[in-house]
């Protein structure tokens, strides 16, 4: 992971949702994920310091575990992806964020993107 990230000079939030790279990690998750190790998502992948990488790392592993969990309990007869209730800070229905922080909306790679000033962005 550090080493994908190590070598790609673009927005850390375009290399979460490259395929290519990690599957399964989309518009939503990626906002989630970036929000939970506190990276922002316009910071430049290849400029995140190791321990901020880390803690990249264990949220993918972290949101991604806990959505799967989330979705099965708020839906267990049927799956409809639109279930967002639960997420933290890509949900159109908040306005802070559960430390407070005032969700700000922007655009990135074409795609609204959901984020708080708390966290780090890397130039």
């Amino acid at each position: 992971f550090k080493g994908i990230l190590a070598k790609k000079k673009v927005a850390v939030k375009q290399v979460l949702m490259d395929q290519k790279i990690v599957r399964g990690i989309g518009n939503t998750y990626a906002d989630e994920i970036l929000w939970h190790a506190r990276v922002s998502p316009f910071a430049v992948a290849k400029l995140i310091p190791d321990a901020k990488v880390k803690d990249l790392h264990k949220a993918v592993d972290d949101v991604l575990r806990k959505e799967i969990m989330n979705l099965t309990k708020a839906i267990p007869d049927s799956f409809n992806s639109e279930v967002h209730d639960f997420l933290k800070i890509h949900n159109p229905k908040l306005t802070v964020s559960p430390t407070g922080q005032k969700i700000l909306i922007d655009k990135s790679g074409g795609r609204k993107t959901y984020y708080t000033i708390e966290q780090l962005d890397f130039q």
